[in-house]
């Protein structure tokens, strides 16, 4: 009896499921294994050596019947296997070749036999099953292969199948696992899903290799074609992947999937030309498409959340992608030299008017060239301290644009005022768009370009100033004289006459620009005043003299103030100079006067020694020990720290009175 038992088996196995298809295909709607038959585990009560199947949730097509009629009565029968593949029902048919391999390889587990026509069956069946097998994988690959085809509902739901298939047969696989080899079936393990994978990856490549060069006649070079078409194919599958294939992998992100094989595409075509040695056109359009336009597909809306660009490698590597920067900066730095030297040349010798002042477009064309030229590094690099580099340009230009006003004003011709009043507005436009654009500015460029258009600017002021201390230098001369302490009124009254006449010739300058041109000439009078007054040509040798020279600074300070600050001038901390001068000459405590000067010091740091001595001449009061010991005593307590003009680089040295006595030179 023993003996016949594997032959009862595999009979009782054939005849209830190769024979009998109809129970089976029933039983295959429940999705899980059943246990085995009340006579099979009679006849095998070992257990299978693979685990037990995972339940998988499939969406049944109506239970998969087909609907038969007997008579008067209609009954439901379940599709067989061949006809859930027509219907693509893919999922239930691979359950059904499923079960059907478990079964027959239970049998060969408990052995059938020696009988040859037993063998034979069974081999039989099995190349049955293989061929079914194959053919359900056939079916499952040509739908996957259809993937940039689907759109429909039903086209949807059969990919859908096709996927459940693949995790089906990789969680089968995993069953067989531990396995020996003879025991399991030949075909274990399937790996679906590499194989899913690697034709994913055919499909990419050759969509790629197919994609059409750019049809835009503007663009000449063969290469930019062929990036643009390649880039353009990548945005269209991956809004169709996201749109309409998405839904079909539910247990996992496809999208990103695509995006990867894409990416591996795009980079090896990038590395491929990149090891050329790209023109300057060519080298500009990799970059653009490495740092702007391909990012910018992968972060669409519609592939927000789904696609992850910074979980992909770079699309070039450091050694590849640096010799490309290096190449693009060196080409924008050359183009922006050239465009800035082309712009000074054309700078017109007859500025126009417009709304009643000089105009030159020189500054608004130099920033937008080299504003734009560093805009558009910052996205090509997808930095923005590499692109810093090319605002050394603009110090080169500064530098020729220097040489250039510094001949106009030794030139003097007829045109210099304006074009230097057209060229004061155009030193503003570019302070201001250096202070408001700092950070494109490396600090050392910066600040050097900030000094040399300080420099210039105070060329071009010198240039009207420098004639009127020459129109004026005989009503100087009378301050600090005891004309002047006689008659001090008079004697600024007919100075600050002069600057007046000076001034009211100060036309067509923008308005901004005149108040620096006044603030500037406020300085150089006020500079002048206090330097004519350290002259040694007076001493007041007792009190009623120094109230006297007191009383006068008090109220020159005025006249002079009201005259600057109603003209335009800005500089209204002057006020407080000769007010404090003038108190030094009315203190008698030589401790006191050593007090107040070390704050002088302070409130204006270039105020020195010899700034001391020239002006304690005029209180021939103190005696000579008094003197030296106030001279030790400032020199002792002066700060050394006190931090100079040029310390502070956000305000402009113009609008400040704290460099007040470095224009005050005395002997």
């Amino acid at each position: 009896m023993a003996s016949c038992l594997p032959f009862l088996k595999l009979l009782t196995y054939f005849g209830s499921t190769h024979h009998d298809e109809e129970e089976e295909e029933e039983e295959q709607t429940k999705m899980t294994v059943e246990p085995p038959s009340a006579v099979e585990r009679v006849i095998s009560p070992s257990k299978p050596k693979f685990r037990k199947f995972r339940k998988v949730n499939l969406p049944f097509f109506k239970k998969n019947l087909q609907v038969k009629n007997t008579g008067n009565q209609t009954s439901e029968i379940p599709l067989t296997f061949k006809q859930n593949l027509k219907e693509q029902h893919f999922a239930v048919a691979g359950k059904q070749l499923i079960n059907r391999e478990e079964r027959l390889f239970s049998v060969k587990q408990d052995g059938v036999g020696s009988s040859k026509s037993l063998v034979e069956e069974e081999e039989d069946y099995e190349e049955s099953l293989r061929k079914d097998f194959e053919e359900l994988l056939e079916e499952v690959w040509l739908t996957v292969e259809n993937s940039f085809v689907v759109q429909t509902e039903n086209e949807k739901e059969a990919l859908k199948q096709a996927v459940l298939v693949i995790q089906q047969e990789e969680e089968q696989d995993r069953r067989w696992e531990g396995v020996a080899e003879k025991e399991r079936p030949p075909w274990r393990p399937r790996c679906y899903r590499r194989t899913h994978d690697s034709q994913l990856q055919n499909m990419v490549q050759r969509r790629m290799e197919a994609a059409k060069l750019d049809s835009n006649t503007d663009i000449k070079s063969s290469i930019q074609k062929e990036i643009i078409g390649k880039g353009k194919q990548i945005k269209e599958d991956l809004l169709h992947i996201a749109e309409h294939v998405r839904s079909c992998y539910p247990e996992e992100n496809v999208c990103q999937l695509y995006a990867k094989l894409y990416h591996q595409e795009f980079c090896a075509k990038l590395r491929e030309i990149a090891d050329y040695g790209l023109s300057d056109a060519d080298c500009s359009h990799v970059l653009q498409w490495v740092n702007i336009h391909y990012p910018s597909i992968l972060r669409r809306k519609e592939l927000k959340g789904v696609v992850e660009y910074e979980q992909l490698e770079a699309l070039l590597p450091a050694n590849m992608l640096e010799p490309l920067e290096e190449q693009f900066l060196t080409q924008k730095e050359n183009e922006v030299r050239t465009w800035c030297l082309n712009i000074l040349k054309e700078e017109k010798a007859e500025p126009e008017l417009r709304d009643g002042c000089y105009f030159s477009p020189l500054a608004i064309d130099v920033i937008e060239c080299v504003h734009g030229a560093v805009k558009l590094a910052q996205e090509m690099l997808g930095s923005c301290s590499k692109p810093q580099r090319i605002t050394y340009q603009i110090k080169e230009f500064l530098i020729s644009y220097q040489d250039y006003l510094k001949n106009v004003t030794e030139d003097n011709q007829g045109n210099s005022d304006a074009v230097l009043k057209a060229n004061l507005l155009c030193i503003r436009q570019l302070r201001e768009h250096i202070r408001k654009n700092q950070e494109l500015f490396p600090a050392h460029i910066r600040t050097d370009c900030m000094d040399l258009l300080t420099n210039i600017r105070e060329l071009c002021h010198g240039y009207f100033t420098t004639s009127i201390h020459k129109d004026l230098k005989g009503k100087y001369s009378k301050l600090g004289t005891r004309e002047w302490l006689k008659h001090s009124e008079h004697v600024c009254g007919e100075l600050l006459d002069g600057v007046e006449t000076h001034i009211q010739k100060f036309t067509n300058l923008d308005k901004t620009c005149l108040q620096e041109l006044l603030s500037h000439l406020h300085k150089k009078v006020l500079a002048e005043y206090v330097r004519k007054t350290m002259k040694k040509k007076i001493k007041l040798g007792d009190e009623k003299k120094q109230q006297q020279a007191a009383k006068a600074l008090h109220d020159n300070n005025q006249k002079i103030h009201t005259l600057f600050t109603a003209a335009g001038s800005n500089l209204y901390d002057l006020k407080d100079i000769l007010p404090r001068l003038a108190e030094l000459l009315i203190i008698k405590d030589p401790q006191f006067i050593e007090l107040e000067l070390v704050n002088l010091s302070k409130s204006y740091p270039d105020f020195s020694e010899a700034h001391v001595c020239a002006w304690l001449h005029l209180k021939a009061t103190l005696s000579t020990s008094e003197l030296r010991m106030i001279k030790k005593t400032f020199s002792e307590l002066q700060d050394p720290n006190t931090p100079k003009e040029s310390d502070n680089q956000e305000q402009d040295p113009l609008y400040s009175s704290r460099d007040f006595f470095s224009k005050v030179l005395v002997q």
